[in-house]
């Protein structure tokens, strides 16, 4: 029996999670050759029945869930998509950006998009089915192109029925960025100069406490950081998102590389200090090498990348499963 307090549209939505992991585990049996360090075990016909079995049970109990997350996981520990370091990452866009290539916005869009599927992904995944309740997610963007890519997933996430905030401290006079800002005007999207004062966790136990976030986006850096240590207003904010999820316990996902990380180093902070640690990282085009540093859940995103160009800078695109613009592997 299907448990009452699941309403059609929930269930819907659970099926269509499980059945994009089939797709991806159907995809990673046909791209077997993939990793030509350690190629992926192909999916026989009773591993796939297996997973139908279990996908067609997912609305009688949570754990079913937790069992194809099982097997999809497993089968992913042998995707290698390679790593950037910081130039290669700099260069690889200068020739994405080339004319006749992609135009920013294409890219910036891209981009965007893949976060906002990802926090969709990890913000849907409610352990009590909870699944339609609108989750409040906080974005902070910096002023550059990691900024921007926050601008366009607070859209997409608007329009997938979250609650978006923006907190947008050093705003770019670039056309596109101002366009990206009124578009999130139009969608009444509040965007803020900083953090607003954090609650305790305590204070912040209610859905109407507007203090409460369930979900951090840092979009600040990205792989454009230099230097040692993040400056004001970005080093506040960073201290404030450790709080957030410490205090509140709300989850903290990074675009493309931790704010305060080195792009090829990692976390460079010291022990006793504040430790900036994600718990999930969206890679885009590919991950940077901090991304081995990295132990949480980890989603590459940006489905665009041309064969030769992956090639030449010694990377791979996931097999994407379906139509979706992120994959999450093994950390």
């Amino acid at each position: 029996r299907i448990h009452s307090s699941l309403t059609t549209t929930t269930i819907m939505t659970m099926m269509f999670r499980h059945i994009n992991r089939l797709l991806s585990l159907a995809t990673l049996s046909s791209t077997a050759a993939f990793s030509t360090s350690s190629r992926l075990p192909i999916l026989n016909t009773p591993n796939l029945l297996a997973a139908l079995a279990i996908t067609t049970s997912s609305h009688r109990a949570s754990s079913s869930s937790s069992s194809i997350t099982s097997l999809t996981m497993s089968s992913l520990q042998s995707i290698d998509t390679g790593y950037l370091n910081a130039q290669d990452a700099a260069d690889l866009d200068v020739e994405l950006l080339s004319t006749p290539g992609f135009s920013l916005e294409q890219l910036m869009e891209l981009a965007g998009l893949s976060v906002a599927e990802s926090v969709y992904i990890v913000g849907s995944e409610d352990a009590n089915n909870n699944m339609m309740k609108k989750k409040r997610v906080l974005l902070v963007c910096g002023p550059g192109n990691n900024g921007g890519d926050g601008l366009v997933a607070a859209r997409h996430l608007f329009h997938f029925g979250f609650q978006p905030i923006v907190v947008y401290p050093k705003r770019s006079t670039k056309p596109h960025f101002i366009n990206l800002v009124q578009q999130l005007d139009d969608l009444d999207i509040p965007i803020l100069d900083e953090i607003p004062t954090t609650a305790t966790a305590a204070e912040a136990d209610t859905d109407e406490n507007e203090s409460k976030y369930d979900i951090i986006v840092d979009a600040i850096f990205g792989f454009s950081f230099r230097g040692t240590a993040p400056r004001e207003p970005f080093a506040t904010a960073i201290t404030q998102m450790i709080t957030l999820q410490t205090e509140q316990n709300s989850l903290l996902v990074s675009v493309d590389v931790p704010s305060s990380w080195n792009v090829d180093g990692g976390d460079m902070t010291e022990e006793g200090s504040g430790k900036f640690q994600p718990d999930v990282l969206i890679s885009l085009t590919a991950p940077k090498l901090s991304a081995k540093q990295f132990k949480g859940r980890h989603f590459v995103g940006g489905r665009f990348l041309p064969p030769g160009l992956a090639e030449k800078y010694g990377i791979r695109m996931p097999p994407y499963p379906g139509v979706s613009q992120v994959m999450e592997i093994k950390s």
